[in-house]
């Protein structure tokens, strides 16, 4: 028994030890390059959004709907994404 309650012991010692350094923050460095980097998707999802309903319209115009509907769709879906991606960036960077 007395191994079994030092074992035990040791054991809250080091939990307590370590407790301070599990509660720590992340750097900053590192919050503001992820925001830089989501910032930069955003915007790649922005501009690959906005070709994507380019090209839906011009298959439209080709006389194929379905498709372009589809693409146009697709486009929009990733225009709003980015934009969500960019302003969840911002906020990253500002804290």
């Amino acid at each position: 028994m007395n191994r079994l309650t030092t074992f035990v012991l040791s054991g809250f010692v080091a939990l307590a030890l370590n407790a301070p350094a599990f509660a720590q923050a992340p750097a900053a460095g590192q919050a503001e390059k992820k925001g830089e980097r989501q910032e930069k998707k955003g915007e790649r999802l922005e501009k690959k959004g906005a070709a994507q309903e380019k090209k839906g319209e011009k298959l439209e115009a080709k006389g194929k709907t379905k498709a372009g509907e589809r693409l146009e769709k697709k486009g929009e879906k990733n225009e709003k994404r980015g934009e969500k991606l960019e302003k969840k960036g911002e906020k990253a960077e500002k804290k």
